[in-house]
């Protein structure tokens, strides 16, 4: 008498098949989980801006999480009221020891010359100052100034007499561009993006 175990092949296939998914898939949820756990957050907050040609430039902590100076790159750019696709171009980071800040230990840079940090936590409620003489094309925006900036400005700093007047164009802090906006990003040294927000130029 002869046992019939052609049934039982498929069965043990269609289990072995069943067992090599359900670890795969465990194997794939693990990785997973740990990748997403192993990526550092972004901070969150609201960073605004003002800007005048004859005040300077501020930019307030408007809320959300306090944020550790030593990681954060405050950039400009131009916004599309000067311009179609110069966001890139006209890029630029602000220098932070051209900043003055109040802090519990006084008032100072947020960076100082030795560059150590003044202010040690950009803080909700906290503001930072551009004043004027610091804003001005050649320091605040050197990669789109006009080569010639320096002897052809007003003792204003923002009437410009040169010849170079697609990139004065471009310049913030010029009388010709009252009224128009700029863009303010605020990221961590890890390339993410905090805040982000339109400043609007005033006089």
């Amino acid at each position: 008498m002869r046992n019939n175990n052609s049934a039982v092949s498929p069965v043990i296939g269609v289990m072995l098949m069943l067992v090599i998914t359900i670890i795969i898939a465990a194997v794939v949820s693990a990785f997973s989980g740990g990748v997403i756990e192993g990526q550092n957050k972004a901070p969150q907050a609201n960073i605004k801006g003002t800007f005048s040609i004859s005040e300077g430039m501020t930019i307030t902590h408007a809320g959300g999480e306090p944020l550790p100076t030593k990681n954060l790159i405050f950039t400009i750019r131009d916004g599309p009221t000067f311009g179609p696709n110069l966001e890139s171009s006209t890029a630029q980071a602000l220098d932070l020891s051209k900043t003055t800040v109040t802090t519990e230990r006084g008032t100072g840079p947020v960076v100082t010359e030795q560059g150590t940090y003044f202010m040690v936590s950009f803080n909700p409620g906290s503001t930072i100052n551009i004043d004027p003489e610091y804003c001005t094309c050649n320091i605040s925006q050197p990669n789109v100034a006009p080569t010639d900036f320096e002897d052809n400005v007003e003792d204003d700093g923002y009437t410009y007499n040169g010849t170079q007047t697609v990139a004065w164009a471009h310049c913030i802090r010029n009388q010709d561009s009252i009224g128009k906006s700029f863009i303010l990003e605020v990221s961590d040294t890890e390339g993410h993006l905090i805040s982000k927000s339109d400043v609007l130029i005033t006089v």
